[in-house]
This record gives structure tokens, sequence and C-alpha cells, in this order.
């Protein structure tokens, strides 16, 4: 990929408006390809959570085991996000993606293997927290090559709007991929399928042109031991992360059990789907557009409407009508999270830009499973919408301290 310029680089010229930043995006050599590729290898990302709970379940009857795994996994994400990201700062993130995405497709194959044997318990949560601990860190990776790679403004936020897309694509695509490999086969052969995925994506990636050209960021000098922390602008962006993003779940969760509640199950997936739908128009709809504000302005007024829609969610009495509202409020859901990246890159030290990335992305984790442990506590007390209230609660937090914090320029030195 060659690196995208303005038509006169160094002019005043307007950054690139409306549907042509996707076009110049696409005609920019080698982003297909790596499109594709993360996308394949982010697949298993929507895949995993509902593999490790039907396979453990189908080995070993309990649901308390599945739960545990998924929990295990969790955590293995969350604590190794940051140092994988340091680390494909450091190294670079061809290596890092090729052994994060072998080493993940390996834990999923032990799994597999754990599962068909039935081995002992501790066995099967071991491979879920090395599942978790590999897991790649494509999209902190890819926001960072689009950061250094593309001068225009208008093209960038294009590709920022795509990072949001494509993870929302992956949860749709993912678990219909699970439900269709456990119709013709099981779980075990959904989870080799999920482990082929991981290291055809992550290998395809590491050696495009584009991403073997990123060597370490900063040189070989010295490094503060705080990596991005050291920055102010980074430590006010986490925890607006972690409340933003980890509304996210409890809505999810909120979402599966009113639609339990409504004595309709399956209906839940249908509902997260519909929220997943609305984010999609909204962030292409995000990424041609030029809004006036900062990054951090937007952020703020997207958490706020999300906020309101949670709020008016916890009083619908209809499925259909649940369904449609979260149509409607997911279209300001991947504008949020790419206003939130995007913000998070303006003041991110250059020298540790996908740290701060997995930073973001290991507190939204964190927060995710703060929001989901109260939304359940709700739904098991007879309050099966408690989780939107949660949500608005969180967003509406984030909100104020977008608002009210004014975060500092990125640091470029590694001193």
């Amino acid at each position: 990929m060659t690196t995208e310029t303005s038509p006169d680089a160094g002019s005043a010229e307007a950054p690139t408006t409306g549907l042509r930043r996707y076009h110049r995006l696409f005609a920019t050599p080698g982003v297909a390809t790596m499109t594709l590729a993360a996308l394949v290898g982010r697949l298993p990302s929507g895949m995993i959570g509902l593999v490790l709970v039907v396979g453990i379940v189908q080995a070993t009857g309990s649901y308390g085991v599945a739960g545990l795994a998924a929990a295990l996994y969790a955590v293995g994400v969350g604590v190794s996000g940051p140092l994988r990201g340091r680390a494909a700062d450091r190294r670079g993130p061809a290596i890092v993606l090729v052994v994060s995405g072998l080493g993940q497709a390996l834990a999923m194959l032990g799994l597999l293997v754990a599962l068909a044997v039935r081995a002992p318990v501790a066995v099967p949560l071991t491979a879920s927290f090395l599942i978790g601990v590999m897991l790649p860190p494509i999209s902190p990776i890819m926001r960072t090559l689009w950061s250094r790679s593309l001068t225009d403004k208008g093209v960038r936020a294009a590709a920022f709007a795509l990072e949001s897309i494509v993870v929302d694509a992956v949860y749709i695509a993912g678990p219909s991929t699970v439900a269709l490999l456990l119709v013709l086969g099981d779980a075990r052969v959904a989870l080799g399928v999920t482990a082929a995925l991981t290291a055809a994506g992550c290998l395809a990636l590491a050696t495009a042109r584009a991403v073997r050209a990123v060597g370490p960021a900063g040189g070989d000098g010295p490094r503060d031991w705080r990596g991005p922390l050291r920055a102010s602008g980074v430590r006010w962006m986490l925890p607006i992360g972690a409340l933003a993003t980890g509304g996210i779940i409890g809505v999810e969760v909120a979402l599966l059990a009113t639609a339990d509640a409504f004595g309709n199950a399956d209906a839940g997936g249908l509902l997260i789907a519909a929220f997943s739908v609305g984010s999609v128009f909204g962030g292409l709809a995000y990424g041609a557009s030029k809004l006036r504000g900062t990054s951090a302005q937007h952020l703020g007024v997207f958490l706020v409407v999300l906020a309101c829609g949670y709020a008016v969610a916890s009083v619908v009495a209809s499925l259909w009508l649940l369904a449609l509202l979260f149509a409607v409020t997911g279209v300001a859901l991947a504008p949020m999270m790419t206003a939130q990246f995007t913000a998070m890159e303006e003041v991110a030290p250059e020298d540790a830009m996908t740290e701060s990335f997995a930073w973001l992305n290991a507190l939204g984790q964190g927060g995710g499973a703060l929001a989901a442990a109260a939304a359940g506590s709700l739904a098991a007390g007879g309050h099966p919408g408690g989780g939107f209230l949660v949500a608005a609660g969180m967003a509406v937090l984030a909100a104020v301290l977008t608002f009210a914090v004014r975060p500092a320029p990125a640091v470029s030195t590694a001193s």
C-alpha cells in the first residue's frame, strides 16, 4: 500500500468529502486486500465466544464450566491486550500477527483435542484462557496503519469508520457462521474452522507489503516504561472508553434477557443484529460526512443519542418495537466508536499508537464485564431491561467526561 496523499501534498486543500472518501480509500493499492485479510482474521472474534460455550457444554454438560471458560477467555483478552499492542509498536506488526495468529490457532486446536478426549476440566479452562491471551491485535494494528499511512483526513476518517463497520459485520456474521457449522457438524468442527480462519487471516495480513514495511515505532532509543499512559490525553480517554464501550455489552445482555422474558429467547440474537445493522449504516454515513466540531465533541453527542435510546428501551413493551428502536439507535453506534478511536489517535504518542488502541480495547472489555454483571444481576432479580438503564447511565457519564475535560495534545517523543 502506498501512502495516500491529497492531490497537492502540503497544500491547504480541504480533505476529501462524501463517498469519494471510500472510493479513494479502496483505490489505494493494497487496501482492499488488507481489509479482506483483516476481516477473515477478525471473524473468529465473533465466533469464539459461542464456540467455547457450546463446545464445553457438549463435552461436560455444565453451563457453569462453560461460563467460567468464557470468563477466563475475556480475562486473557483484557490482561494481554496492551502487551500485544506494545509488542506491535516495538517489534513491528508483522511478527506479532504471525506469533499471535498461529498461537491462538494452536490454542484452539488444543481445546479441540481436550474436548474430544474428555480431558479434565482444568485443561479446557486453561486452553480458553490461552485463546484469549493470544488474540491477534488486528484492530489496533489496522487503526495504527491507517493513522500513519493516510494523510488525507477525509480518507482517514473513512478508514476509521470502516474499522467500526467491520467489527459490527464480524459480530453479525460470526454467530451465523457458527450456527451453520453446528448444523453441518458439531462444536469441534466449528472450533477447527475458527482456528483455520485465525491463522489464514493473520498470515495473509502479516505478508501484506504495507504491514511488512512498518518497523518499530520510535527507533531503538530508550523508551518510557509507561508507554502511552505517560500521555494525559490517553489517560483521559481510557475511562471514557470503559464506559462507552462497556455499556454496549450491558445492552446485549439486556436484549437477550428481555427476549427471554417475552417468551421468545431466540429473538435475542435478532435484536442484537438489528442494533448492528443500524450501526453499519450509521458508520458508512459518518465516514462520508464532514461534521463541524472535534472528534471528542462528536463522541459526546453520539453518546447522548445512545443514552436516550437505551433509556427508552427500558420502557418498551414489544419485541418488534424494541427491534425498530435499536435499528434506529444503532445508527449512532459505529459513529461513536469511530469518534472514540479518532479522539484517541489525536492524543496518543506516535511511538505507542498501537498500544494506545489496545488499552482502549482492554478498558472496554473491563467495562463490558462490569456492565454484563450488573445487567445479569438485574435480570436475575426480575428486571430484564435493567441493563438498558445501566448502559444509559454509563453513556451519560462518558459524555460528561468527554465534554468536561479537554484532552492534551499527543506526545511524540519516547522520553
